[in-house]
């Protein structure tokens, strides 16, 4: 589930940066496009050089203009003037009347950079004179933005930090949701599964008491007998299916309560392949355990239960997988501070589709697939990792990598 929700949250994720790239760059382009558009417009601006271009002075020092440029200002609403060294009106073009006609250097410096009564005004330096251009009251927008040199690199950088906090953001809400969304699914599907669990247990119980007395009914036939023992054997595996299948939903999502106590991993081994022995009465599993030294004098931080389960569901496995026979071999070995643990057969081994999926659903002999997915779930509520793959000689195993916690017997090994 931990699995199936991380990649859910991955690709989600994946997609909402994939959406955030696409509006930075759909908002890069039509910032471009607005750019060369403006680029490519004056956008109803005057430019000053060119009428004071414009301006000429005759053999007596008058100045005047070229009349397409005087008639091309008064078409747009402008007015302009002259003034020399000295700060005098020395031409002028529709001036108001309620304008000097004489500056000095303070008001030129003043509405060189901003307004003049209003006016938005532009200059240009003809001769030792200054032009003043002024746009209609309202036209143009003016403000001088100044800022440190040392600060132009920041609001770039800035920038960047803000876009990518409100992307994380809102990455982070997306599986906030998410993940809120996937614990009501899991837990709708938790008390779906305990619901009909709980139906199906009742009556199968009745179904497994009629089958276990009419197979010991003396006054039925031999066949109806054998087919009454049928019966309550399918309902056998029926309930351990139902068992498995509760079992398997607690582990994986972390419901199913571990009674953890300090015991010999050994002993759980030996009590499995005891239990198993007892059943093999044909003899066709022969079962050999291997148990190292340092495993031997080893005490593991465990659930008897659980782990009992996973070792009885690994030697099962291999016996379903292989009813013509086989050896079956139990290893248990420490390395460092873990202990690891190897169940291997000869006979046909996992089939591609097992080794592919890794336990994750991969179906056993009773095509469930519950079996290995215990197996996996009760290795990795103890630290430990499920590897199943095939031995050279052609036979399946699993390894369980990492059992821990441990300690030696007697005396404590922090973990």
């Amino acid at each position: 589930m931990k699995g199936n929700f991380l990649r859910a949250a991955g690709g989600l994720a994946a997609g909402l940066a994939g959406v955030v790239a696409a509006v930075i760059a759909v908002n890069l382009v039509l910032f471009g496009f607005a750019v060369s558009y403006l680029s490519r417009t004056d956008g109803g601006r005057v430019r000053v050089s060119e009428y004071a271009e414009a301006l000429s002075q005759d053999g007596s020092g008058a100045w005047t203009m070229a009349a397409e440029a005087a008639e091309a200002l008064r078409q747009q609403g402008c007015w302009a003037m002259l003034l020399d060294a000295g700060g005098e009106v020395v031409w002028s073009q529709d001036l108001p009347d309620d304008l000097p006609r004489a500056y000095g250097p303070a008001q030129v410096a003043a509405f060189s950079r901003w307004y003049l009564a209003d006016w938005p005004v532009k200059v240009w330096a003809v001769g030792d004179g200054l032009f003043v251009l002024a746009q209609p009251r309202g036209s143009e927008w003016k403000y001088q933005v100044e800022m440190p040199t040392e600060q132009v690199g920041f609001w770039p950088v800035w920038g960047a930090v803000m876009l990518a906090a409100n992307a994380g953001l809102l990455l982070g809400a997306a599986a906030f949701i998410t993940h809120r969304a996937a614990k009501r699914r899991d837990a709708a599907r938790s008390e779906w599964i305990a619901a009909i669990s709980h139906d199906v247990r009742t009556p199968l119980s009745m179904v497994l008491g009629y089958a276990a007395a009419l197979e010991e009914a003396p006054e039925l036939s031999g066949e109806q007998r054998r087919q009454a023992g049928l019966i309550r054997e399918k309902g056998e595996q029926l309930r351990g299916l139902i068992a498995d299948l509760n079992l398997t939903n607690r582990l994986e999502y972390a419901m199913q309560p571990l009674k953890r106590e300090w015991l010999s991993p050994a002993a759980l081994v030996r009590e499995a392949a005891a239990n198993f022995l007892n059943e093999d009465l044909d003899g066709l599993h022969p079962l050999e355990v291997s148990i190292s030294p340092a495993a031997e004098e080893t005490r593991l931080l465990c659930d008897r239960q659980l782990l009992g389960r996973m070792l009885e569901n690994l030697i099962r496995n291999s016996v379903r997988h292989n009813p013509q026979g086989c050896a079956v071999r139990v290893s248990l070995t420490r390395r460092g501070r873990r202990l690891h643990l190897s169940v291997s057969d000869t006979g046909r081994g996992f089939s591609r589709e097992q080794l592919l999926n890794r336990g994750e659903g991969a179906q056993d002999e009773g095509g469930h697939g519950l079996g290995l997915r215990i197996v996996r779930d009760v290795a990795r509520a103890h630290g430990g990792r499920a590897r199943f793959d095939n031995t050279p000689e052609g036979g399946g195993r699993c390894v369980i990598d990492g059992l821990h916690p441990t300690r030696r017997a007697g005396r404590k090994i922090s973990s």
